[in-house]
């Protein structure tokens, strides 16, 4: 469609489409930017070949994120006015000028509406400002069962590889009350689970005289059967919060799992990286809440070949990896990011970096599958919150994924462990226990869960 032709369209018959990369709290932005144009009379497409406006939402966290996010960039801008949102369009725009007059800022999504006429007009607009947005209080769907909740957006790190500090900014907690009327509102919709995200959720808070585990009491105290997965929170800010974290989690609405970066097991490499723990922190930390929570998921993050990295520091990692037998491992090859300070450090040969990942690799796969090994054989009861092309996948209390085959999402089942794999769980459902949500009418506390 040309651009006269799109101008003389009424408001009503405006089409966009939105195509969303990254984390959950890209998701949660794409879903108030998706509610925003919609409240504005626009009509979401699938399509963008049948888009008057197609919208970009980028992450560039990894180089090769930030290659594909250019490679998407010059596809869509081929099919009519593209505007770019997102941590990329902060943090590089200058990579995405030529194929986007529009940019816009993740603390700006509140701009989208304005942003996608002035692309439908062919004229130039950035919106990179840094505002504080409650994105908390913004109305919009949900993704299936699962609500996306952002309680914070920034952080207080100083990592220096992190390029994602340079889009989002410092820490900027929402209000309690805001993010309570999400997850209510939620709930009332038909979401069985909760994601509560941010960059840092263990800092919630701290700028408004609060913290997460306030938060966390708040949110339990909601009428429902319902479950809550925290995201990831730094180290040293669960830390400081331990003895109220730990305490807050005990409600069974909250899934036992605790996504916590460690990044290296040299604290010689951690100095360098700007993480403000040291390993043994970590190792505390996580003894403390398997003392607690004998089955949780303990989800961490490993970065190899960071510049300055020894083999006897890369060794340490992998002796870390075997002492705390983490759940998840979010495994990455370090590569620098454009205005970071380790971008300017002399790097590592890639070739060593390789061997290096595919050793860790090895032993990261062990690891899983022996923490997985452990459930076989045992009750528990699973959630069912996600449909995926080979059936319905559940959720134990602890969140680890079970294969359940095709049954009905958002009951609570019985589940018999019959197998594993390496990243889930195979599950028999013996019985269905009862809705999920704001309706249930069974009680699920007969089987065992642990």
């Amino acid at each position: 469609m040309g651009l006269r032709s799109r101008l003389s369209l009424d408001r009503s018959e405006l089409r966009f489409y939105l195509e969303t990369h990254g984390c959950s709290m890209n998701r949660s932005d794409s879903q108030i930017m998706e509610s925003l144009l919609r409240r504005a009379g626009w009509i979401k497409v699938d399509e963008p070949e049948k888009a008057d406006v197609l919208i970009l939402n980028t992450c560039n966290v990894k180089t090769p994120t930030e290659q594909r996010m250019l490679h998407r960039a010059r596809i869509l801008s081929r099919y009519g006015p593209l505007v770019v949102a997102g941590c990329m369009a902060k943090s590089q725009p200058e990579l995405l000028r030529p194929y986007s007059k529009v940019l816009v800022a993740p603390r700006s999504i509140d701009s989208i509406v304005e942003a996608a006429f002035l692309a439908l007009k062919g004229e130039k607009g950035e919106f990179l400002g840094w505002k504080k947005l409650d994105k908390a209080s913004y109305e919009r769907e949900h993704s299936d069962l699962i609500g996306i909740v952002p309680i914070a957006e920034g952080c207080l790190g100083s990592c220096t590889y992190c390029i994602t500090k340079l889009a989002r900014g410092g820490l900027t907690s929402f209000p309690r009350e805001s993010i309570i009327t999400r997850v209510r509102d939620f709930l009332a919709m038909g979401v069985v689970e909760i994601w509560l995200t941010a960059e840092d959720t263990g800092v919630y808070g701290w700028d408004i005289g609060t913290d997460l585990s306030n938060l966390l009491e708040g949110v339990v105290s909601l009428e429902g059967d319902f479950r809550v997965r925290v995201g990831m929170m730094t180290p040293n800010s669960a830390l400081r919060i331990a003895d109220r974290l730990l305490d807050s989690f005990k409600s069974p609405k909250i899934y036992k799992f605790f996504h916590l970066p460690v990044q290296s097991g040299s604290n010689r490499i951690l100095r360098f990286m700007g993480r403000d723990y040291t390993v043994e922190e970590f190792i505390y930390l996580v003894n403390r809440i398997r003392e607690r929570y004998e089955d949780s998921t303990i989800s961490t993050d490993i970065i190899v070949g960071f510049p300055g990295e020894t083999e006897d520091d890369f060794h340490q990692t992998l002796r870390l990896l075997e002492e705390v037998q983490p759940d998840v491992v979010n495994l990455s090859r370090f590569g620098p990011r454009p205005k970071t300070k380790a971008a300017s450090l002399l790097q590592l040969p890639v070739s060593v970096i390789k061997r290096r990942s595919k050793e860790a690799m090895e032993l990261i796969e062990e690891i899983k599958e022996k923490r997985n090994e452990r459930f076989l054989g045992r009750d528990l009861v699973v959630l069912a919150s996600e449909v995926t092309p080979k059936g319905t996948q559940g959720r134990t209390p602890s969140y680890k994924p079970v294969a359940l085959g095709k049954v009905e999402p958002g009951y609570f089942y019985e589940v018999i462990i019959e197998g594993f794999r390496s990243n889930y769980l195979l599950g028999r459902v013996v019985r269905r226990l009862g809705k999920a949500g704001l309706s249930l009418n069974v009680q699920v506390e007969g089987c065992s869960s642990r």
